[in-house]
């Protein structure tokens, strides 16, 4: 295949625009669709090389496997080893389980599909993830499984099948694209049934080229249709954000808009600047590129560097540069040259070892899954941040289940239901009220919406939200309490039915009136926890192999609320409903802070993060709840 410098330059403007968009440069909010163009050039070169050899009669899957695993393994390989190291020196065990998992998972290629099922990939959480960009090499990698197949099938048997498969293939992904975006389907994101019609743009452009190289196009015609391409694949990164439509039809225009350069090379201005040596040296390293910045940018973010997004871009950037120049030059491309060499010993045993990678890393990843983050690693290597794990733990998970935990008996002492800010009241509740395991049901998962009639996206897959509202509000039992909280400041994007009013506490209070009036029958006594404090400076008290006494006891007195005026907002908002005698208001900020905030008691964290209480807050919310209860 002729070597196409343009195409380098496209890379080199995806893998930076993709930085861009993962450092908060709010300029390049549409940055995202780098990756668009990344697949429409892997659809085009992939199909252009095997339909090449087909016609040839020189394919083989061996080979063709062999070329990938030499391409794709290394860096990747590099890529584990780094987030692994990190996630075990600094990690907690919950997070570094969560990386055990997609550790798993990416060595098979198959992020996307765990992601798919219950990862916003807009929202920010980057402090904790440094693998969530592996999702597009899943869906590539998927690709180059599928593709080869029924490309050789259709050649062999019946060659002029190809384009109109082609074509067919490409609608009926596309439709199921939009379709996904219009009922917000995370999986629509991820999937590669939802983002095979990006890649078949670049086989469709490859086959064309095929049969018709464009070289009986005008010059001119065709620099203006490399301008217009340039356009339709820049304007999306300025023009696009987290909240548009996406893939679905806004990603069909830098998909076109690779296209269309791929497709019409001349020697005007767009593949002059494209075919800059600084585009090629870009583009050349843009595959280690892309996979080394996302775990530099989360390692920022953990070590809480306080970095403007511009100053982000600029240093990682920089060291993702270095690495993957390094990467290339003494890794890549010394293993590339041994794979492909004539001594097939040689090359078995490069390939052989690359490929023992993948079943190696999936070993590490199931094995820190499967050990709760590998949590002995605390006893051994830091005793210390054992006592810390244990302390700043979760108190519902160690003493409830998530779900639908509701008993058959017709009666019960209190229900709970709501998301995880309202499980770590539950124990602490349990202990003020006196009550036994069996005096409690609890309805509740983690990012669920549980407020009758509310229309709601689940972002999950393995408790269904939906499914537990439906039993809920099925339920005809009575309760001498019911008490309901949610992340009131949350769900944007997931509750379809909100109030068009703007507050943001205003806006749940349709859904609110309608579950109190349905509790009403069931309970004299509902309690609703108001807004919940979020809290600076969690991410220094989090238990890792580093941590030391002096170094917790000097982050505690960091811990400060962040979220002040919007916990001001709440209060007017829920001293409303108590106009009804049957509701009572437990305020967050009232627990914390009668007189002044306390969030930890001088050896212990109240909070295991920036908005969940800990094991050590039990006694102290406790407590609190005795005094603020003993007026029901």
């Amino acid at each position: 295949m002729k070597y196409r410098s343009d195409i380098d330059g496209l890379r080199a403007i995806a893998v930076v625009s993709v930085i861009a968009f993962h450092s908060g440069i709010v300029l390049l909010s549409g940055g995202y669709v780098g990756v668009d163009v990344f697949f429409v050039i892997s659809g085009y070169l992939i199909t252009t090389l095997i339909f090449k050899e087909i016609k040839n009669r020189t394919f083989s899957f061996r080979a063709f496997y062999k070329r990938r695993a030499a391409r794709l393994l290394p860096a990747l390989s590099v890529t584990f080893a780094i987030v692994s190291i990190f996630g075990l020196v600094f990690y907690n065990n919950q997070a570094f389980d969560n990386l055990g998992k997609e550790l798993f998972f990416s060595s098979f290629g198959a992020a996307n599909i765990l992601f798919a099922n219950g990862v916003n990939y807009f929202a920010k959480d980057e402090a904790y993830q440094p693998l969530i960009h592996l999702w597009s090499l899943g869906v590539e990698e998927q690709f180059y499984i599928i593709w080869p197949i029924l490309l050789l099938l259709a050649y062999r048997f019946y060659k002029s099948i190809i384009m109109p498969l082609v074509y067919i293939l490409f609608f009926i992904s596309l439709a199921l694209s939009i379709s996904a975006v219009e009922e917000s389907l995370t999986k629509g994101y991820f999937l590669l049934q939802y983002r095979a019609f990006e890649l078949l743009v670049g086989v469709i452009t490859a086959l064309h080229l095929q049969h018709n190289n464009g070289n009986n196009i005008p010059e001119l015609m065709k620099k203006m249709l490399s301008y217009f391409g340039m356009f339709l694949i820049v304007i999306p990164m300025f023009l696009l954000n987290k909240n548009s439509s996406f893939p679905g039809y806004n990603a069909l225009w830098p998909c076109l808009g690779t296209a269309l350069i791929i497709a019409f090379p001349n020697n005007g201005l767009i593949t002059k600047i494209l075919s800059h040596k600084s585009f090629i040296f870009i583009g050349l390293i843009s595959y280690p590129l892309y996979l080394y910045h996302q775990p530099l940018i989360s390692f920022i973010y953990f070590l809480n560097f306080k970095l403007q997004p511009f100053e982000i871009f600029s240093v990682v950037l920089f060291i993702a540069i270095l690495g993957s120049w390094l990467t290339y030059k003494f890794i890549e491309i010394p293993i590339r040259k041994l794979s492909n060499s004539n001594k097939k010993k040689s090359s078995i045993l490069v390939i052989g070892a690359l490929c023992t990678t993948i079943p190696l890393f999936a070993i590490l990843g199931i094995g820190i899954a499967k050990s709760n983050g590998f949590e002995n690693r605390f006893r051994v290597l830091n005793p210390f941040a054992l006592e810390v794990s244990n302390a700043h733990a979760s108190s519902f998970h160690e003493n409830f289940e998530r779900g639908f935990n509701v008993s058959h008996q017709k009666h019960s002492k209190v229900l709970f239901l709501g998301d995880s800010v309202l499980q770590h009241y539950v124990l602490p509740m349990q202990k003020a009220l006196n009550l036994k395991s069996y005096d409690i049901d609890t309805v509740t998962r983690g990012g669920c919406v549980l407020l009758k009639n509310v229309n709601f996206i689940d972002k999950f897959s393995d408790v269904s939200c939906n499914d537990i509202r439906d039993k809920l509000y099925n339920s005809k039992k009575t309760y001498d309490y019911v008490v309901i909280s949610q992340s009131w400041d949350s769900y944007d994007d997931s509750v379809l039915n909100f109030s068009a009013k703007k507050n943001k506490f205003e806006r749940w209070s349709p859904l609110l009136e309608e579950t109190i009036n349905h509790f009403q029958t069931y309970t004299n006594n509902i309690i609703i926890i108001g807004a919940h404090l979020s809290i600076d400076g969690a991410l220094g008290i989090q238990p890792s192999v580093t941590i030391t006494k002096e170094k917790l006891h000097k982050n505690l007195r960091k811990l400060k609320v962040k979220n002040l005026s919007d916990l001001k907002n709440s209060k007017n908002f829920f001293i409303e409903y108590e106009y009804n005698s049957r509701v009572k208001i437990i305020e967050p900020y009232n627990i914390f802070c009668e007189l002044k905030c306390q969030l930890h008691d001088n050896n212990w964290s109240y909070f295991s993060d920036s908005q969940h209480v800990s094991n050590a807050s039990t006694s102290f919310i406790k407590t609190r709840f005795e005094t603020i209860l003993s007026d029901l």
